[in-house]
């Protein structure tokens, strides 16, 4: 592990404390990783005019069927007020619809057009390649460590709302 060797002095005893860089942060490694992966999923994305926010959109509307704005950004843990700015831009390229709720005529229910519907037929096979590659360089006990990983960032999360 790598630490700059900076010294702070407490007044009361002068004793030497060094301190971690923060490029040595998990938080800070988690976030780096995080582009990382945007920028390779979003690159294989660009042949199709999507970003990897707008793909997850697509794939959980082909899991789901049609969902409004507040379930799609429950689902994808996103603000709503994102994702409306994601199905703007989904809706302006005809990959989807919005449609008045049947049961809630407040609400609009986003759609999946046929082209949309094409699109995320693409999209499957790529987003598990992609997923598959990831698990590929882990071993069995290794995949689980970072599901646990993920298992603790996720109660964090929600202790802190």
């Amino acid at each position: 592990m790598s630490i700059y060797d900076i010294s702070i002095f407490d007044l009361s005893d002068l004793r030497r404390v060094q301190l971690e860089s923060f490029t040595e942060f998990l938080c800070f490694k988690l976030g780096t990783t995080a582009r990382k992966l945007q920028k390779y999923y979003n690159e294989r994305l660009s042949r199709y005019g999507i970003t990897i926010a707008q793909s997850f959109i697509i794939l959980s509307l082909i899991e789901k069927g049609p969902s409004n704005v507040k379930d799609l950004a429950a689902r994808l843990e996103i603000d709503s007020s994102a994702i409306t700015g994601l199905v703007d831009r989904l809706e302006r390229e005809g990959l989807v619809t919005r449609q008045t709720n049947p049961k809630d005529r407040r609400a609009f229910l986003i759609n999946l057009t046929e082209k949309g519907e094409k699109l995320g037929q693409k999209l499957k096979p790529i987003a598990s390649e992609f997923n598959e590659k990831i698990k590929s360089g882990l071993s069995k006990s290794e995949l689980n460590a970072v599901l646990k990983f993920f298992s603790v960032m996720e109660e964090i999360d929600s202790k802190g709302k």
